[in-house]
């Protein structure tokens, strides 16, 4: 690798960015030792935030299955009738396709 051909870009605004960060971690959490009551606050935010997010997936669930029946019950099955199915028709895989040269 050549040296002259190699360029250097400062870290520093990703430096940065990670001490404000974890000034803000230290911050948070100075907050919470605090105030408890805002840690209560969050908690319950988050539980009501995924009920909300657990019954949409739940009623999606639920739609799709009513929806997928009458797709189900107008398809109907298809199968041949003149064909043999007895486990006893089937051929040994010799790992070559049939009609193939290698």
């Amino acid at each position: 690798m050549n040296p002259y051909s190699t360029t250097r870009k400062s870290t520093l605004g990703s430096a940065i960015g990670f001490l404000l960060i974890g000034i803000a971690i230290v911050g948070a959490v100075a907050l919470m030792i605090a105030f408890p009551q805002i840690v209560d606050s969050i908690v319950w935010i988050c539980v009501v935030i995924g009920a909300a997010i657990l019954l949409v997936c739940l009623g999606i669930a639920i739609l799709s299955g009513l929806l997928v029946l009458p797709m189900y019950v107008k398809k109907g099955e298809e199968y041949q009738t003149n064909v043999s199915y007895d486990l006893d028709d089937v051929k040994d895989v010799s790992g070559k396709m049939e009609g193939k040269e290698e």
